[in-house]
């Protein structure tokens, strides 16, 4: 099989198993997608493959290659942890995806199919250019050890605990994400920090039993209006503020020089700076077609909070209890809980030798020096890096973030090429950065993987 056609297949295969974390019945098919990529990294030349069991459902897949030559003085290549995610967003609404979302179609440029760009396509990109090493070279210019997880949708719940308990197994000088994106195909930009996260369910119940709304409509309470009046009482509806007690107390300066009120913030501040409370599903009475005339019981809401430094799940979940509690009426029972896991906010530093090799690899892609941005998106992992593992992360993910986690999710064919190309290129950058790469240890063959300039990518 030619090897754009094999790299063509790899996404096919990946994005095959609907990987949804999120949902319970969809488990066998994310175990499965786990035991495919043990195969594909053995098949790519990795070692020491392993499925390693979290403490939920979910595992994580591990592998590593540790034998990148010394230098002439004798100092280590150094190592680097990449990390990707195998686990996908639900496809709901199905009926608005034009082509089935877990059967990989290519048309007018594009990738289309759930996972493509979030994170399958972004982790078999790191995958591929380290298999183009070894091919090329029989070796590699650092070192590299895998750790791919299989519940960062869910906002990784079990990642701290495993890395504590994995902590020596997985030490590294630094890390890349595979997930993450680009600003546009024609500039590369790198990213300084991203939200942390904390997701909650609210749930709010009137009577023991649905009752007729006839028979009983106008004298009993409804659980809608309830939750409806409650999430509504969550912001100011003039300045958009949130107005839980407390929810902005812990937060850094932004070192703006004036603003006034929530309104009076740009758009790139609201998205990468402020926190955010947003409501992402309601359920409550009859759903489906039609009508049922009944005054339903219960209702209930899924709610995500968006966290910037200085604030941290917990404290958030804490405020967001008593705020429920301090505005429930007589006349309902209301209760608010942990839905999945959380994540602190994530800063990088911007003058480390990881984001400067990132750079490089950008101004060398794309003729122009990349943007250096915030993000208001989550990856769990990169936080839990930080202060589990003590090592920092570059994001180095190369889609365009284009309808992930939405309908007819794509990936441009472009940037699944750029992307293979940038990683061969960084591992390269690394190990010069470390003052361990040796032109002679690798040859023509070690510059032609690096820079992509040969049919393997």
């Amino acid at each position: 099989m030619p090897v754009r056609a094999a790299y063509d297949a790899d996404l096919t295969d990946l994005v095959a198993f609907p990987s949804v974390s999120a949902l319970p019945d969809h488990l066998p098919h994310l175990l499965a997608a786990a035991d495919w990529l043990v195969e594909r990294l053995r098949q790519a030349g990795l070692q020491n493959m392993e499925i390693l069991p979290t403490e939920g459902p979910h595992p994580v897949v591990y592998a590593e290659w540790l034998s990148a030559p010394r230098a002439a003085n004798g100092t280590a290549a150094p190592t680097v942890l990449i990390y990707g995610h195998y686990d996908v967003q639900p496809v709901d609404p199905l009926e608005l995806w034009d082509t089935p979302p877990f059967q990989v179609v290519k048309r007018d440029g594009y990738y289309y199919g759930r996972g493509v760009d979030d994170d399958k396509g972004g982790l078999l990109e790191a995958l591929q250019a380290v298999e183009a090493w070894l091919q090329e070279t029989g070796t590699l210019p650092v070192n590299v050890k895998f750790l791919l997880e299989g519940q960062e949708e869910v906002m990784s719940p079990h990642l701290t605990p495993f890395l504590r308990r994995h902590a020596g197994r997985l030490a590294a000088d630094l890390a890349l994400s595979a997930d993450g994106g680009q600003p546009a195909a024609d500039r590369g930009g790198l990213s300084l920090g991203l939200r942390g996260v904390v997701g909650a369910q609210l749930e709010v119940v009137t009577a023991g039993t649905d009752m007729h709304s006839g028979m009983k409509g106008g004298a009993v309470a409804n659980p809608n209006a309830v939750l409806a009046a409650l999430l509504a009482g969550m912001h100011d509806p003039a300045t958009h503020a949130i107005t839980v007690q407390g929810f902005y107390d812990e937060m850094s300066d932004l070192g703006l020089y004036g603003h006034v009120g929530e309104q009076g913030y740009s758009v790139l501040e609201q998205r990468w700076h402020r926190p955010t409370l947003e409501v992402v599903g309601m359920s409550g009475g009859f759903t489906g077609e039609g009508i049922k005339t009944v005054i339903p019981a219960r209702a209930s809401a899924k709610i995500s909070c968006r966290l910037v430094p200085k604030q941290t799940p917990a404290d958030i979940l804490d405020k967001l209890q008593k705020h429920v509690a301090a505005h429930c009426p007589a006349y309902a029972r209301c209760s608010l809980s942990a839905l999945g896991g959380g994540a602190f906010p994530w800063t990088n530093p911007r003058d480390s030798p990881a984001l400067a090799a990132a750079a490089e690899v950008h101004e060398a892609l794309s003729g122009r020096p990349p943007l250096f941005l915030r993000d208001g998106a989550t990856i769990p992992a990169l936080a839990a890096f930080q202060q589990e593992l003590k090592v920092d992360t570059t994001k180095f993910g190369w889609g365009l973030s284009d309808k992930i986690h939405a309908p007819n999710e794509r990936l441009l064919a472009e940037m699944y090429d750029k992307g293979r190309r940038a990683w061969a290129i960084i591992l390269e950058r690394l190990a010069v950065a470390h003052g361990t790469f040796d032109e002679a240890a690798f040859g023509t063959a070690g510059s032609a993987a690096g820079k992509g300039a040969h049919d393997e990518l």
